[in-house]
């Protein structure tokens, strides 16, 4: 038997029976907490302009209903509600709380009267297995500190005592909340009711283990949960034999979506944060609702949206149970929701299984482009039109828009060979743009390759970029020639940088300056004048003492290295950074196509040296960043005269 969710008005409740297990704790809610929850009623209570059956919601109540071997057990008995009994999973300190209020409402407002004379309802009973005598306490609150649980229900009454006093209309103020609380939606007032999300469990799960699992776990109660609870309830597909067997495979589609977005390769191509609560469907059910949200600001109808649906974290489930919670909902209905959560998840599925879309997709994503524009793109394209469209939008977009670099096609001076220069120095504010221009570079020659592949071999080769990978770290951009700006103030990084440059350099190194940097590495003392000779010494033996500053900042000189190597070795000489990236790449450690083939000398056409980084390979760089991205870059061609 499937669970069942469904909003309850706190008036539906009234006059049903609650039984509080062992595995419980006693009441222990604080003065804020109850204060909180006062402020949260009156504040919606005297709200001006609510919309037609508006609400105020609280977080959910978890039952299952009671056996009679439990009520025969524990001697359970009640004349209300044919003493059916609910055993309180999750939220017991809020139901608990609302049966203080009552009394406290019944007792100062009613004069004497009582519920069921003044509104026909009875307030809601609460039983305890093991604090004997609370539940007669809760009828009759005093004073007490004969127990701890005493102690914190009557703190709790004398804060509501003490809240409603500060008041001038006092007596208003207790009947605006009172028929926020007997009113449902059918009979509600100006001050709108105050609704809970029940959440009533049928099958034979256990009732301690999933106390354990919301409670001790720390696992909240998600809107996948409280959705999934919406689609498959058995009302939905009563008396229908082709229905009840489409409950079965909406089971079974649900545990597919779940389990491919379970896989971080999938999931990283769709998100840019990581995301490791239990369940992750939770993102098609939030994107379906903020689809319907941006609607609403089309329309100019986020206002009443927001009152609708509010903005806490059960917004999406109020979203969907507004479309599936009417009682003559009908099994087509259901199956229309399903398929529309269907053509998300199999259009992710194709964006994900083509190479192209895949990573130009996955690029728009990580720089902050929406999935609901990309899937509107998407929507009626032809393949052809769609892989053109996520072009345009990557060379268009507003924010550090591609298409707007400046780029240089100068013929050069033998009149047979073009160079190419990108006008985007490394400064603070372009550093974001260059940033993404990098990826996009390691995106698109692996795109290149793949289609390239296709017409060559005339068979697939699926070369990705690992997203899934690339989104866990942070992602400096790396100076190829280290000589830069950059400072070593302590002696233990000086002599660290001495080191290295001195075991990667070799015998390039003579043997008195050897002696002269193992001496300075073996004083005590931290001598900067000292330092920068010797660095200078290294630097000129390196070939990297060029003072070009322009040439040293331009995008011909840059790459991607993630944090925790570039902060270790951003100031090492070529040779020693070449080095590092061979071995990380060696072991497996994720490193951008790119930035692997800089390191490696792709761009050293003559073979010249592996040791250094020189003036034609920064061209020759800039070059294959500009034929790369030819797509998205616009160049202004110089002819030489």
């Amino acid at each position: 038997m499937e669970n069942e969710i469904k909003l309850l008005s706190i008036s539906e409740i009234l006059g049903k029976n609650f039984f509080i297990p062992s595995y419980q704790r006693g009441y222990r809610w604080t003065s804020q907490q109850v204060e909180d929850l006062l402020n949260d009623i009156y504040t919606f209570a005297k709200k001006q302009g609510k919309t037609e059956k508006e609400f105020y919601c609280l977080q959910p109540i978890i039952t299952k209903k009671c056996n009679d071997e439990i009520i025969e057990r524990y001697s359970l008995k009640s004349h209300m509600d044919n003493n059916v009994w609910y055993e309180v999973i999750d939220g017991q300190q809020r139901l608990t709380t609302l049966r203080i209020l009552l009394f406290f409402l019944v007792k100062k407002h009613l004069n004497n009267s009582t519920l069921i004379e003044e509104y026909g309802k009875e307030e809601f009973f609460i039983e305890f297995e093991t604090r004997i005598g609370i539940s007669g306490f809760l009828q009759n609150i005093q004073p007490s500190k004969n127990n701890i649980d005493e102690y914190f229900i009557s703190k709790s009454y004398n804060t509501i005592e003490n809240w409603f006093e500060n008041f001038e209309k006092k007596r208003a103020v207790r009947e605006n909340i009172l028929r926020t609380l007997v009113h449902s939606i059918d009979t509600q007032e100006q001050e709108g009711v105050v609704q809970i999300i029940w959440y009533e469990i049928r099958d034979n799960s256990n009732p301690i283990d999933t106390f354990l699992r919301i409670n001790m776990g720390k696992i909240p109660l998600t809107n996948a949960e409280l959705i999934k609870a919406l689609f498959l309830q058995k009302r939905n597909f009563e008396n229908n034999e082709i229905a009840e067997l489409r409950q079965i495979e909406i089971a079974n589609e649900w545990d597919n979506i779940e389990y491919s977005l379970q896989d971080d390769k999938f999931w990283f191509f769709l998100n840019k944060e990581s995301n490791n609560n239990s369940s992750r469907i939770d993102f098609l059910f939030d994107l379906i609702y903020k689809v319907a949200k941006e609607e609403a600001v089309i329309n100019n109808q986020i206002e009443a949206f927001n009152k609708k649906y509010g903005n806490d974290k059960y917004k999406t489930f109020r979203f969907f149970n507004n479309k599936l919670s009417v009682y003559d909902i009908q099994w087509p209905d259901i199956q229309k929701e399903w398929n529309n959560i269907k053509d998300y998840s199999l259009a992710f599925d194709e964006w994900f299984n083509d190479v192209v879309w895949y990573h130009y997709i996955g690029y728009l994503i990580h720089v902050g482009e929406s999935i609901i524009k990309i899937y509107n793109l998407y929507k009626g394209s032809s393949k052809k039109e769609f892989t053109q469209k996520l072009k345009d939008t990557i060379k268009s977009r507003k924010k550090n828009s591609i298409g707007k670099i400046d780029c240089i096609k100068e013929k050069s001076s033998d009149d047979i060979d073009y160079t190419y220069k990108i006008e985007l120095p490394y400064e603070n504010k372009n550093k974001k743009t260059i940033n993404e221009l990098l990826l996009l570079l390691n995106i698109q020659f692996i795109v290149q390759q793949h289609i390239e592949s296709n017409q060559e071999l005339e068979k697939e080769i699926y070369i990705r970029f690992p997203f899934h990978l690339f989104k866990k770290e942070k992602w400096d951009i790396e100076h190829i020639d280290s000589y830069t700006s950059n400072t070593l103030e302590d002696k233990n990084s000086r002599n660290d940088w001495l080191k290295i440059s001195i075991d990667d350099l070799g015998d390039s190194i003579n043997d008195a300056l050897r002696e002269q940097i193992i001496s300075f590495i073996k004083s005590k003392k931290n001598d900067t004048k000292e330092f920068e000779k010797l660095r200078q010494k290294v630097v000129k033996i390196a070939k990297e003492d060029d003072t070009n500053e322009e040439l040293l900042n331009s995008i011909g000189n840059l790459t991607l290295l993630d944090n925790g190597t570039n902060r270790s070795y951003g100031n090492a000489l070529f040779p020693s950074k070449r080095k590092l990236i061979i071995e990380k790449d060696m072991v497996g450690k994720f490193i951008p196509i790119c930035t692997k083939n800089v390191f490696l000398k792709y761009f050293d056409k003559d073979g010249y040296t592996r040791n250094e980084w020189r003036e034609e390979d920064n061209l020759n760089y800039q070059k294959f960043i500009v034929e790369t991205l030819s797509d998205f870059l616009t160049c202004k061609n110089i002819n030489h005269e």
